[in-house]
């Protein structure tokens, strides 16, 4: 079955000439506005553990050896004292590994020789968050929407406080939207010519690559695809590289071909959250990919679309919303609903097949696909909405946000001794890419092993400082209750705090 095109006679294309000039400007305009804002750096858990993990295939290992307190070697110590986070300590305890799956350190480690290990992140998820709006244009265009429509429905990605905010730091959600937008788009052109089926393989196995999640978008790449034999043959001869790397990748870091670094994390997802998820959906959908998302409630019932496409978008909305209803952290925030931002291109463009439906009988003048005033119109609503909700999310200030772990990491190479050993965790996985100081973790301390650790900093005569954030410091209270003494703050980078532990002389 074909998909449809664009019916010039309800959505008549706007003058090409301008609209491509105007078009460009406007992806121009948006990489500043991502440029002025980035921050893909090594910091938290995720971005750090991605910017490690390419460290390590650099180096062509994917072990390494933990940073220890000379006397207290890593078998002695707490399991997690030494390991940053984004890794975990190796299954045949040679050191330790990475966590996070390989596909954002990949791109980062082909990025670096452009951008060097500091900006490489940067490179990386710039160039992905131009690639999603084209590819949700694309993606518009193929399933039969006008040029205006599909416009449209790039706006309301690119617009999204929710794109924004991951299109500014390391992180593999707006990776995963383009390659599963791809995977489907190379599908769908399969259908007209079979050997795009091989580059759809190509694209799945990146996207499984970058998370193994997004082996969800296999079903509606599979509808994509049909039940020709010589499309799925070229599928699968696509994706081969990509799986026979998982696999080997798997057993040199986690000794199974099927393994990833999450281990088992079934008991993450439960049934009885998704009550409270789907209530979280109806809140925060509506205002991250504006109120004209609802519309994909009649896509089921949209009889002048092809069944093929509804079924193509329908699914990849579905098996994404529906197996993030069971985790457990979907419901906690408004950006844990970065888990369906691979598809959020299928929410843009079926709600707007919906929306184009229900104005076919409508006046021109009502029409966006077939008016230029109703189109500005509604795509500065998109803007609108995008302004208001980006604001109280301060979804642009998370890159500026993510820098501080960089110049933390610089002020202590500047101002702590070499030898140093650092009471961290949140800060752990930034220290290890930035810095060559030994970290101890705080949250591994309790009164069982607090003083062993203690007696070992002393006897090695290292000093002994804390690197914390501001929850670190009044939330957890480490300084009090993980491993209390005299400290003495002795600089900031920003809220971050550094603190020296002065240990008591101890009297003959």
């Amino acid at each position: 079955m074909d998909f449809p095109k664009a019916d010039p006679q309800r959505s008549p294309p706007p003058r090409r000439g301008s609209f491509w000039a105007a078009a460009v400007l406007v992806l121009a305009l948006y990489a500043v506005l991502l440029v002025r804002h980035v921050g893909a750096v090594a910091g938290g858990s995720d971005s750090s553990g991605y910017m490690n993990h390419a460290r390590l295939l650099a180096s062509e290992h994917l072990h390494v050896q933990p940073r220890i307190v000379p006397g207290l070697p890593q078998s002695s110590a707490p399991p997690f004292l030494y390991v940053p986070l984004g890794f975990k300590p190796a299954y045949d305890g040679n050191g330790l590994v990475p966590t996070y799956p390989s596909g954002f350190a990949l791109f980062v480690l082909l990025a670096e020789p452009i951008a060097g290990w500091r900006h490489a992140g940067d490179i990386v998820i710039v160039l992905h968050s131009l690639a999603g709006l084209i590819a949700t244009f694309a993606l518009g265009r193929m399933l039969g929407l006008g040029t205006r429509w599909a416009a449209l429905g790039a706006a309301i990605v690119a617009a999204s406080p929710l794109y924004l905010f991951m299109s500014l730091q390391a992180m593999s959600d707006v990776p995963s939207l383009v390659w599963t937008t791809v995977a489907v788009l190379a599908s769908l052109q399969s259908r007209r010519e079979s050997g795009w089926a091989l580059f759809a393989g190509v694209a799945m196995a990146v996207d499984v690559l970058l998370r193994p999640t997004n082996v969800l978008a296999f079903v509606p790449v599979a509808i994509a695809l049909g039940a020709s034999p010589r499309r799925w043959i070229y599928f699968v001869f696509g994706g081969l590289p990509g799986a026979v790397f998982f696999a080997a990748h798997g057993m040199a870091a986690y000794g199974s071909f099927v393994a990833t670094g999450y281990g088992d994390n079934s008991y993450a997802f439960l049934g009885r959250y998704v009550p409270e998820t789907l209530v979280h959906y109806g809140r925060w959908l509506p205002a991250l990919l504006t109120p004209i998302v609802v519309l994909n409630l009649g896509l089921p019932w949209l009889r002048s679309e092809a069944a093929r496409t509804r079924w193509v978008l329908g699914t990849w909305m579905v098996v994404y919303a529906a197996f993030f209803s069971a985790y457990e952290c979907t419901h906690e925030t408004w950006w844990y609903l970065r888990f369906l931002l691979p598809a959020a291109p299928a929410m843009a463009v079926g709600a707007l097949l919906v929306g184009r439906s229900l104005l076919a009988r409508a006046p021109a003048g009502a029409d966006p696909g077939r008016s230029r005033t109703v189109f500005a119109l509604v795509l500065a609503l998109i803007v609108v909405n995008s302004v208001a909700w980006s604001r109280e999310l301060h979804a642009l200030s998370i890159g500026e946000s993510e820098l501080r772990y960089g110049l933390v990491a610089d002020w202590m190479k500047k101002h702590l001794p070499a030898d140093a050993v650092c009471l961290t965790m949140q800060t752990s996985g930034a220290l290890f890419y930035y810095t060559h100081f030994t970290f101890i973790r705080w949250d591994v301390l309790d009164k069982s092993n607090v003083a062993t650790i203690e007696d070992a900093i002393r006897s090695s005569k290292r000093p002994l400082y804390a690197v914390l954030f501001p929850f670190e410091l009044t939330d957890a209270a480490v300084l009090e209750k993980r491993m209390p003494g005299r400290w003495t703050q002795v600089g900031n980078v920003r809220d971050l705090t550094i603190w020296r532990r002065d240990f008591e002389t101890v009297q003959p």
